[in-house]
């Protein structure tokens, strides 16, 4: 059984080491699309362009002003002349959002008296806008909280005690940064590509040159058919992993704070399914062209949309929360989640260690009893 399997094995080693260019991708491709994506997929809202009509122009109105452009989340943008210039300075992509200061502002502060404020926003990107909107409301609840404090101590009032001292304490991610969010999800998502389109394609090239016929006239089973040919890119996918986690250690600061073999029989659990899926593919399509579309379509799209990587899985109707259970990825990704990020251990995963465990064992079973049904 081992010989056959490793006989099998060194003909895919063999064939790898004469594809320089498959070997190549294989080695560098996901630390490429780690950079990539980690870099310009960011959910960080920063510096945003912020325009000022400023009407009433006097010192407690700039005194506003700056404490917007006194944080990293707005950037000046320029002076709106007047009201009628704000939907071409919008429109024009000049700034996202404009201020508007009304006339009677510090009149109606010295009075004692309350005056609106109008932030006026692109609201083109929804996720975007509504994230400025909560910016904007922070600085001007916290102004306008200054403003009362400074108009008791004038009047010569007390500051009574007892007033709620709201001080947050962000677990995990202090900075919340998106990256720590995103990074284990590309992880899985780069792996998910690398384990099935790769295999899926070398396969079914064999299938279109007619050389995989020769492997199944030899006396071995299906089973050893499917070791021998996914153990090469196993090897080569925990290379590859190895190289992402390191790049997102040393580039992104991603912490490792739970136990390393947790994390690396997650990921191998992981890597036996998503091979599995491959394999399985290849059986099922007879060109490459059908395989690169088969697992890009039912693995490698639904692995990124469905498992919780971008979108959260708790905002998705309830029909379509039930259909991410059936992809390996939204296992995967919660898994990996909480061991780098939360230091998680078995017991707090078991119910995301259990499932995958199911698709390493039920995937590879399914793509031994195609072959040996159907045959490659």
């Amino acid at each position: 059984m081992f010989e056959n399997i490793l006989t099998i094995y060194q003909k895919e080693y063999r064939q790898l080491k004469r594809d320089k260019l498959s070997l190549t991708a294989i080695i560098l491709v996901p630390t490429m699309m780690l950079l990539l994506y980690g870099y310009a997929l960011n959910f960080d809202v920063k510096h945003v362009k912020l325009g000022v009509l400023d009407e009433s122009n006097t010192k407690q109105s700039r005194e506003l002003t700056q404490k917007f452009f006194s944080t990293e989340y707005f950037d000046f943008a320029g002076v709106v002349p007047k009201e009628s210039a704000i939907n071409k300075f919008i429109q024009d992509g000049k700034g996202a959002a404009v201020l508007v200061i009304p006339r009677n502002y510090v009149k109606k502060i010295l009075l004692d008296k309350s005056e609106n404020v109008q932030v006026l926003l692109d609201g083109s990107n929804s996720n975007t806008a509504t994230i400025i909107m909560g910016y904007v409301d922070g600085i001007l609840q916290n102004y306008s909280a200054d403003l009362t404090v400074k108009y008791m101590n004038q009047k010569g009032f007390p500051i009574l005690g007892g007033a709620i001292d709201f001080r947050p304490r962000v677990y995990y991610n202090p900075g919340l940064k998106s990256m720590m969010y995103l990074v284990p999800g590309l992880v899985a998502f780069i792996l998910m590509i690398l384990t099935t389109i790769v295999p899926t394609i070398s396969i079914v090239r064999e299938k279109e040159r007619g050389t995989i016929e020769h492997i199944m006239l030899a006396p071995v089973n299906p089973f050893q058919v499917i070791i021998g040919k996914a153990l090469l890119y196993f090897i080569l996918s925990l290379g590859a992993t190895v190289m992402v986690l390191v790049t997102s250690v040393v580039l992104f600061n991603v912490p490792v704070r739970g136990n390393i073999l947790l994390l690396a029989f997650t990921i191998i659990l992981f890597l036996i399914a998503g091979l599995g899926i491959g394999i399985l593919i290849s059986t099922l399509v007879s060109t490459q062209q059908q395989g690169y579309l088969f697992a890009s379509t039912l693995s490698n799209l639904p692995n990124m949309i469905l498992s919780g990587f971008i979108y959260p899985i708790s905002s998705m109707p309830i029909w379509l929360q039930g259909l991410t259970y059936f992809f390996p990825g939204r296992f995967f990704i919660a898994a990996l989640r909480g061991i780098l990020l939360k230091g998680a251990g078995f017991t707090d995963i078991y119910d995301q260690i259990l499932p995958l465990l199911f698709f390493a064992i039920a995937i590879p079973a399914l793509a031994s009893w195609r072959l040996s049904r159907k045959g490659i």
